[in-house]
């Protein structure tokens, strides 16, 4: 090993207390040069002198290869306001993801961990920050979502050579709960729209009620047939739907309504055409000719007095009647279930993985895989259409007589 320059100055520190227990430290001058102590741990946590030596020894390699740096006065709070500035810009995050991040580091992690030197951020003290989260009823995946912003910062602080490790990759995360999604089949589907139908013809046209019922079945019909996301469903407007397209019509998706504001697809594989089955483009064409507000730049769901954008919490009441008329008593998301509900469906009828994938927008086959595997589990059919393939219809194997 390379002799560091300033290993006169490097030293292993033991000191044993009236109790017995011996704790160990070491001491090196770090990259600029300026002293730094670390304690290690005591022999009751497994740490020797003869082990104290080795990690100095690291430390010293450290320093001399990745310019390790003593965090000196920097604290977490220092830190992180800084990286929460920078750090989306530079990856040109969405702006929803930054305000989340935002969110994180404002109205938790500077409250609760702000005051830590950086050197001080330790397994012990993100677990407690865990538990507390936990304590106060914040879901587990959201709890995980914290651990990955605090591993950013870590990963910042570790680039500057403050710290040395990711104390995050020690924390036992706490486990999600398994995802789960209610899948309408497609006489279930057929059942609700019906349901909506019943709605349109109870409705009084003197209300304007009629014409809100109208455009919901329109909406939930465009969720089921198409998978798109609920930002994408408030984010389109009539420029972005082709229905006089000669190779057929498709949907760009190129704008979202995201908490309230216009913004983009959230990838670049989100950025994309969805072709229409003809279903879904006759109704937009009829809906095209009903509503007010027909103009290209005009929204293709909307406040239909307005024109403003379509309020999803509305749109969730009149879906649950709609379910309620097709007897459907299992708990539905609009449109979160809705988009599973037809990649879902997609998958079953055999629509290949690489379709499905582009068709959802999803940037990772591991996500949309996510659909084909509850394909398989739910459509029994398929099963069945498969063995008739392989073995001819109505056809039987026995092992013996």
């Amino acid at each position: 090993m390379q002799k560091h320059p300033n290993r006169r100055d490097a030293a292993v520190i033991s000191r044993t207390a009236k109790t017995g227990i011996t704790t160990h430290s070491i001491k090196f001058r770090d990259a600029d040069g300026r002293q730094a102590w670390e304690r290690l741990g005591t022999d009751a946590d497994g740490w020797t002198r003869a082990k104290a030596k080795a990690e100095l020894e690291e430390r010293l390699v450290d320093v001399q290869r990745e310019g390790l740096r003593r965090p000196a006065q920097t604290t977490v709070a220092d830190l992180a306001l800084e990286w929460v500035d920078t750090y989306p810009i530079a990856k040109r995050l969405k702006r929803s993801t930054s305000s989340g991040y935002r969110s994180i580091v404002n109205n938790y992690l500077v409250p609760r961990l702000g005051h830590l030197r950086i050197d001080q951020l330790g397994v012990a003290a993100v677990e407690r920050y865990v538990a507390d989260l936990l304590a106060e009823g914040l879901a587990p995946a959201t709890v995980n979502r914290h651990l990955n912003v605090i591993s950013l910062i870590v990963r910042a602080a570790r680039k500057r050579g403050l710290l040395r490790s990711n104390p995050v990759e020690l924390v036992d995360r706490p486990t999600e709960r398994r995802r789960r999604w209610t899948i309408l089949g497609p006489d279930e589907i057929a059942r609700v729209q019906t349901g909506f139908r019943q709605l349109v013809d109870d409705a009084s046209a003197e209300e304007g009620e009629r014409v809100w019922i109208e455009q919901a079945l329109v909406v939930f019909t465009v969720v089921y047939g198409t998978g798109l996301r609920r930002g994408e469903i408030l984010g389109l407007r009539w420029r972005h739907v082709r229905l006089a397209d000669p190779a057929g019509p498709t949907i760009r998706v190129e704008e979202t309504f995201v908490r309230d504001r216009i913004d983009t697809p959230k990838s670049d594989a989100s950025e994309r055409t969805v072709a229409l089955g003809p279903v879904v483009a006759d109704l937009l064409f009829e809906h095209r000719a009903r509503t007010a507000f027909s103009g290209d730049d005009d929204r293709v769901f909307c406040h239909p007095e307005t024109g403003g954008p379509l309020s999803a919490k509305d749109y969730a009441v009149t879906f649950r009647l709609a379910l309620a008329k097709a007897k459907i008593t299992k708990p539905v998301r609009p449109f979160h279930d809705g988009r599973h509900g037809h990649l879902t469906n997609a998958a079953a009828a055999g629509v290949s993985p690489a379709a499905l994938q582009a068709r959802a927008g999803h940037a990772d086959m591991s996500t949309t895989q996510r659909y084909i595997d509850l394909a398989g589990v739910r459509f029994r059919e398929e099963a069945e259409l498969a063995e008739a393939r392989m073995f001819g219809t109505g056809s039987s194997v026995r092992i013996s007589d």
